[in-house]
């Protein structure tokens, strides 16, 4: 595994290569050693300076799990929305509803839950996100107004594209329309993510302003949790009493897998974005 160490800046190996390769030998290297390992070249690749122990360090920790908690919601997201397709044609559900109606409650309280978790993203994230482009703008910094220009190019591309999808009806290869606007989306989506990321991680917060970060990732996280739970439990529901609905207009039940695998990863790297560096850390280290 000491190939891996290469990926770190050369100011840290000078300085930590040599207790991590013992450290190294002296354990059993796991999966989530190698996880770990890359994790921490990126982190250190994008904060450290050379002075671990200090408070900026810490912040630089708070701040790139923020960006890594931003993404993994992106990525729930992503199979959230597929989730939603369960109900469609809605006819057919609300007939299968009927006979069970415990589909319909799981399917409402997995969008009740996805709503609430995406409200407490905009409450904390759109406060960061408009510091960000405020300083950049006062002190000039084209790498941080660069890729907002960028976001905001995406997201508008995005509305447009909705719009015509919308309001235009092909007669012929509509599958193919479909498939297309679905490329592009996620292609702005990807594009949009890393632009907002590079917002966020060139910025220099302060203190007070992650700290009011801290509670909506709990809410958020606390929502993609659950409804990851339910979601498995509505798969598992529909499979054993109601089969059919895996078979809608244009999906099957592989959407609705890659659904939940999708939020699954998701949560498992938000909870590892919101333990790098939290805000109790940086109250402990400077008490």
């Amino acid at each position: 595994m000491r190939w891996l160490l290469k990926l770190y800046p050369r100011t840290w190996r000078e300085r930590y290569e040599d207790e991590m390769v013992t450290l190294l030998e002296e354990h059993k290297v796991t999966p989530a050693t190698v996880f770990d390992l890359l994790l921490g070249a990126f982190d250190a690749n994008l904060n450290y300076n050379g002075f671990t122990e200090g408070l900026s360090y810490m912040l630089n920790r708070v701040r790139s799990g923020i960006v890594m908690f931003f993404c993994s919601f992106m990525l729930y997201g992503i199979g959230w929305s597929l989730l939603q397709r369960l109900n469609d044609p809605i006819p057919d559900f609300q007939l299968i509803n009927t006979i069970h109606p415990e589909l319909g409650i799981i399917h409402s309280a997995i969008l009740i839950v996805g709503f609430i978790s995406f409200l407490a993203f905009l409450i904390g994230g759109l406060p960061i996100f408009f510091i960000s482009v405020k300083r950049a703008y006062r002190e000039r910094k084209q790498n941080v107004l660069s890729p907002f220009w960028a976001a905001l190019s995406c997201l508008l591309l995005f509305a447009i594209l909705t719009v015509i999808l919308v309001t235009w009806h092909p007669q012929v290869h509509i599958y193919a329309i479909l498939l297309g606007y679905l490329f592009l989306a996620a292609l702005l989506l990807v594009v949009g993510t890393v632009a907002v990321s590079l917002v966020v991680a060139r910025t220099e917060f302060k203190l007070s302003e992650l700290k009011f970060v801290y509670i909506p990732e709990i809410i958020i996280l606390f929502g993609m949790v659950v409804s990851v739970v339910l979601s498995m439990i509505l798969i598992a529901r529909i499979t054993a009493n109601a089969p059919q609905l895996f078979v809608t207009q244009d999906v099957s039940s592989t959407m609705f897998t890659i659904g939940i695998i999708l939020m699954s990863i998701g949560t498992i790297f938000a909870v590892i974005g919101l333990n790098r560096g939290t805000i109790e850390q940086i109250d402990q280290f400077i008490h």
